[in-house]
């Protein structure tokens, strides 16, 4: 059967849908909820500030929010529903009765939970004194059927029914990477609906039909203006089409196909900014290669790529890093564990060509002076993640005998050991996006640049608004994130907003985050002191803390960030295993789930 990768919720008509890797979509209707999403425990999604954001749920394939406002966990298939519903039995209630679990299972303001108890009690015929972790596998699987059947996970068999749709897919491409903002017109139904591709290229979906009828593809020919149909799509099974761009002449391609048969043509290296969303699978699909190749060029063993990375495509002869590949020892044949590699140099110059020359003359991955914006969000994350992986984990003091981010943007100061060097090094990713970082004319500016404070006011005498960024009302993917004392409304640390780290913390990327580059959870609001009371009944004075995060970004920026801030794109994530991904080693963090920073 074919594997389906993810899924959304149509609580209106009461449908899920389903995409299936091959990209055909699956439309679920009748039965019940539980069915419907493939839960036969009903597991809700853990929410974080109205976002669903399951911290330890696995199999999940997407969200079902009901006309109710609940939302609910979306599994590709009722095995992956019923794995997940082991683990949280085990994971959240291992240390209770059922009659003791039920009531958080199922509270009274959602259920019956008296007569839940009793039902399940009934149905699985598990001792009401035996606790969940108690049961042997038998006993498990007795107790999920009855959950699944007091959910009404069997229930109304005769109104389920499955519906196969057939969808295609449309990239742009130059024939050797993608174009974004490339407009095309799809006509359905005698109906005209004009549609751009997105920052790698790709247009939405386009669903056959059902009375079998084309859908035809046009594109607007430059020279005269006028529509111009290219193809269409049709048939009982999707593809894949790229619309090709040579000269400024469109055409038609299927995905299966060559996108150039010429055998002078080589594929030049091009670097790719890896969305929100993307996995390797989607990646080597629009480029025509393999995943097998592009971890090969990218020196990685895993499939687990980080939005904002730098990925190395049709890499072919150019100089590799020195990452130690895997090798087997002649005497124990055991696998060496691989080093992190350096990491990929950001595109140059722009990201619609590829470039020949892709990297420095060291060949050691250091950025290159002149970067143009890259397409997508914050085009000063990809040089902040690369910068972040070149430099592994080092401390200042070996930091600086690369680079100095002071002397680089010219601050005043010329020591990294002696000052901190967090707001040096975030406007020094910025200068590198091509946004500027200095105002010219206004007294103070220079030493401003080097400043966390410096980001909101210029000239901490005459507390001038530094005119050069807007503050933002929240996070957003990439925006920067002063620390400020709520008490004295200093900041004292800056960063880059990367990920979410639970409901009360953001990752921030930044330098100076324990003396090194790295990903760091910050709290977002300040903590009052107030007691607390433990497990073991011990009350604990917590001393609180007076921190709060604002954020802000480049003035250029902030038409585009009014746009994020409806879908900001911070996803949920864990600070330590990014580090571990990226190769950034030795990273402290204490027991507040704060770095030690300077």
């Amino acid at each position: 059967m074919a594997k389906l990768i993810s899924a959304t919720y149509h609580p209106n008509i009461e449908v899920a849908e389903f995409i299936c890797e091959d990209g055909r979509h699956l439309l679920r209707h009748g039965g019940t909820l539980p069915w419907r999403i493939n839960n036969p425990g009903d597991l809700t999604a853990r929410m974080v500030d109205g976002m669903p954001s399951p911290k330890k749920a696995k199999g999940y394939v997407g969200f079902a929010t009901t006309r109710s406002g609940r939302t609910f966990l979306i599994f590709p298939d009722e095995e992956a529903g019923r794995m997940e519903l082991k683990a949280n039995l085990k994971r959240m209630h291992g240390d209770r009765t059922i009659s003791e679990a039920i009531p958080a299972y199922a509270p009274k303001k959602e259920n019956n939970t008296q007569k839940y108890i009793d039902d399940l009690l009934k149905i699985s015929g598990v001792p009401g004194d035996k606790k969940i972790r108690d049961c042997s596998d038998a006993e498990l699987i007795k107790i999920m059927n009855g959950i699944a059947e007091i959910e009404g996970y069997h229930a109304k068999p005769e109104t389920r029914k499955e519906t196969w749709v057939e969808v295609s897919r449309i990239n742009a491409t130059n024939g050797i990477q993608p174009l974004p903002d490339t407009e095309i017109i799809i006509e359905m139904g005698g109906k005209e609906e004009r549609i751009k591709s997105d920052v790698t290229g790709r247009f939405p979906p386009v669903i056959h039909p059902a009375d079998k009828s084309a859908v035809h593809v046009k594109v607007v020919n430059p020279k005269t203006n006028e529509v111009v149909k290219i193809g269409e799509i049709q048939g009982e099974t999707g593809r894949d089409f790229n619309l090709l761009s040579r000269s400024r002449k469109w055409k038609g391609v299927a995905g299966s196909e060559k996108i150039n048969n010429s055998k002078t043509e080589i594929k030049r290296p091009t670097r790719y900014v890896v969305q929100l969303g993307d996995n390797l699978g989607k990646i080597s699909k629009l480029y025509r290669t393999t995943i097998a190749e592009i971890k090969a060029e990218n020196n990685r063993l895993g499939d687990k790529i980080f939005p904002g990375e730098v990925l190395l495509i049709h890499g072919g002869g150019e100089e590799r890093s020195t990452g130690v590949r895997p090798s087997r020892s002649s005497l124990t044949g055991a696998t060496e564990a691989p080093r992190p590699a350096p990491p990929l140099v950001p595109p140059i110059p722009s990201s619609t060509e590829p470039s020949d020359s892709v990297r420095s003359k060291e060949g050691a991955g250091k950025v290159l002076a002149l970067i143009n914006p890259m397409l997508g969000r914050a085009p000063w994350m990809p040089i902040a993640i690369a910068e972040a992986k070149l430099r592994r984990g080092k401390v200042e003091q070996l930091i600086e005998k690369e680079i100095n981010y002071h002397t680089e943007i010219k601050d005043g100061s010329i020591s990294m050991s002696d000052r901190a060097w967090c707001a040096a090094f975030v406007n020094w990713c910025l200068s590198k996006a091509n946004y500027p970082i200095e105002n010219a004319g206004y007294a103070d500016r220079k030493a401003t640049m080097g400043r966390a404070h410096g980001f909101y006011e210029m000239n901490e005498r005459l507390k001038i608004r530094n005119p050069l960024f807007v503050e933002l009302e929240g996070p957003i993917y990439g925006a920067i994130a002063m620390v400020k004392n709520s008490k004295t409304g200093h900041g004292s640390h800056v960063g880059f907003v990367y990920a979410k780290s639970g409901s009360r913390n953001l990752i921030l990327l930044g330098g100076n985050q324990g003396d090194q580059i790295n990903f760091s959870p910050f709290r977002i609001d300040p903590v009052e002191p107030h007691e607390e009371k433990r497990n073991n009944g011990k009350i604990v004075k917590i001393r609180g803390r007076p921190n709060r995060l604002n954020f802000f970004v480049p003035v250029a920026y902030y038409e585009q960030a009014k746009k994020d801030l409806s879908s900001p794109g911070i996803e949920q994530a864990d600070a330590a295993e990014i580090n571990k991904e990226m190769g950034i080693e030795g990273v402290e963090i204490d027991k507040n789930n704060s770095p030690r920073t300077t």
